[in-house]
């Protein structure tokens, strides 16, 4: 008899034992993993983003799989699929984990268009961006890597870069008399890779490590599901 027969099932064990067959599953490790997440995804794009669920949004559009995000996205307005969510640390934390952990151009373009939607719109007003998350040097060059120097700045994923990046650039707080250093330094960080990216004489490696412009490949390694 197991310990489970003889104490019986507790919600809490029965909760923990369905995430441990979700994590499993959302390892995509199999074309039968992937069709459940399709579904699952499908039935997500039905509720829609809402407070209450908005982590579990994230975490399939980080995934790398481009069935999966296009049955969670839809036809949905991908600019403003998370309108309904206030931005928050957590929210910018896993936007820029998701752009940080793959490489350049390793990300599928409808999830970062909308990872990018989210992170301009906490970005607007740059101080009260900042307050939300307190951007690094290598958040920013995280962001910058997925500029993509074989199309100029009016491709519409350099159109958006840029313009976070030109917001983050205006990042001093008028209100103050003394200059913050610590945003000083991120201000000029973001205006440094948006100069470098424009000045048809300079290139991204005079302002981003030269190991995160290794460009990546989306597909690799891609599972499919059973149908496509």
């Amino acid at each position: 008899m197991t310990r489970w027969e003889e104490k019986g099932w507790q919600e809490e064990d029965l909760n923990k034992l369905c995430l441990s067959f979700f994590n499993e599953i959302f390892e995509l490790k199999d074309s039968s993993g992937v069709d459940v997440t399709i579904e699952f995804a499908r039935y997500l794009n039905k509720v829609g983003v809402h407070p209450d669920n908005y982590p579990i949004f994230l975490k399939l559009i980080g995934m790398r799989n481009h069935w999966i995000v296009d049955a969670l996205l839809g036809e949905n307005d991908l600019e403003d699929i998370f309108n309904l969510v206030q931005p928050n640390y957590f929210i910018l934390k896993e936007c820029f984990q998701s752009i940080t952990r793959v490489q350049r151009g390793g990300i599928y373009e409808k999830s970062l268009i909308v990872i990018l939607s989210i992170i301009n719109r906490t970005y607007k007003n740059s101080i009260e961006g900042y307050r939300i998350y307190d951007l690094k040097n290598e958040d920013l060059n995280n962001l910058g890597k997925h500029l993509d120097d074989t199309q100029d700045q009016r491709f519409p994923l350099n159109m958006k870069i840029l313009n976070i990046l030109d917001n983050i650039a205006s990042l001093v707080d008028p209100a103050q008399n003394e200059v913050d250093l610590k945003l000083n330094a991120i201000a000029i960080h973001a205006n440094n890779i948006r100069g470098k990216f424009l000045d048809m004489n300079k290139s991204l490696d005079e302002a981003i490590p030269e190991n995160l412009l290794i460009p990546g490949d989306f597909n690799k390694d891609e599972v499919p599901p059973t149908t496509k």
